[in-house]
């Protein structure tokens, strides 16, 4: 091998931001599921938002803010849905919370909040038509002080809850592994 006595050699420099300490596995077929499922569910909620924020912005531009951490809060599910099929570490962590906020599902005069990406299986008790209601699609809903708030309802999202004792686990066991 003869080489040019004039360039200077050549060595191979490390990545700086590769941290070579972590191992990401690769994502199993329910992650990818759940990341589809972010994807999917976030793609719609920031339709979904957009429309509700043009029809609002009709009634005055402050009022259309309102949507903004909304569609936010979908840009980040589909943020973190790419992630988590990419099999990255901190998709699996954000996946987690995300899924974890989906969970609680309360109704108070008042106050209301229920937040779901691409799939929802409800359990409510309280002033509601259905006990049981399965949903596909985004919602996302947080009322604060609203007086049009009367009823009562709380429950959970049982796919939510799956979800997340679902990745916390895998997050858990990729971490003991490694």
């Amino acid at each position: 091998m003869d080489r040019d006595p004039y360039s200077p050699p050549t060595v191979p420099v490390a990545d700086p931001t590769a941290d070579e300490s972590v191992i990401e596995p690769q994502p199993t077929k329910g992650e990818r599921g759940l990341a589809c499922l972010l994807l999917v569910g976030g793609a719609l909620g920031i339709g979904l938002s957009l429309y509700l924020a043009t029809l609002v912005l009709r009634s005055g531009p402050i009022a259309s803010l309102i949507a903004l951490p909304l569609v936010l809060l979908f840009v980040w599910s589909m943020f973190t849905g790419f992630r988590l099929w990419r099999g990255h570490n901190s998709g699996r962590k954000w996946a987690a919370i995300l899924f974890a906020m989906q969970i609680p599902i309360l109704t108070v005069p008042g106050f209301s909040y229920e937040y779901y990406t691409g799939l929802s299986v409800k359990v409510i008790g309280g002033h509601v038509d259905r006990p049981v209601a399965f949903s596909l699609g985004s919602n996302g809903n947080l009322q604060v002080l609203d007086p049009r708030v009367t009823d009562s309802a709380y429950g959970l999202n049982l796919f939510g809850l799956a979800a997340t004792a679902y990745l916390v686990n895998r997050r858990r066991n990729s971490i003991a592994k490694s």
